[in-house]
């Protein structure tokens, strides 16, 4: 949880990141114009993953990411897509853990938004 929130606060948009307690799974984010957002991590620690899934690239991570935001995304999503970008965008700088949660967060993103 400590490199998600370190990841977070990376982003030149926002201004705390707080993990929650008791839920050790969401991370309430808070921007420079006081707006808040909750983040909850989605983690399958039981399912380990084989080398070749996380093979997945900055610009693929960027892609998914610039998808959702074509999309007409809901607050929340947004700000998914744009953390995403900002790893992408600075992937020789970011450790292998927030790396490999990129790849897993863009991997969960739908391709395209269904109406409904």
């Amino acid at each position: 949880m400590n490199e998600a929130t370190a990841a977070i606060l990376n982003h030149p948009g926002f201004v705390t990141a707080d993990a929650d307690s008791p839920r050790e799974n969401t991370i309430t984010i808070q921007t420079y114009n006081q707006v808040r957002h909750l983040m909850v991590l989605d983690v399958d620690r039981s399912n380990a993953l084989a080398p070749a899934d996380l093979s997945t690239p900055a610009l693929d991570v960027a892609l998914a990411a610039d998808r959702l935001l074509a999309s007409d995304p809901s607050d929340s999503e947004r700000a998914t897509a744009e953390l995403l970008n900002y790893v992408a965008a600075t992937w020789d700088k970011q450790d292998l853990p927030l790396r490999e949660h990129a790849q897993a967060v863009a991997r969960t993103l739908p391709q395209q938004r269904s109406e409904g």
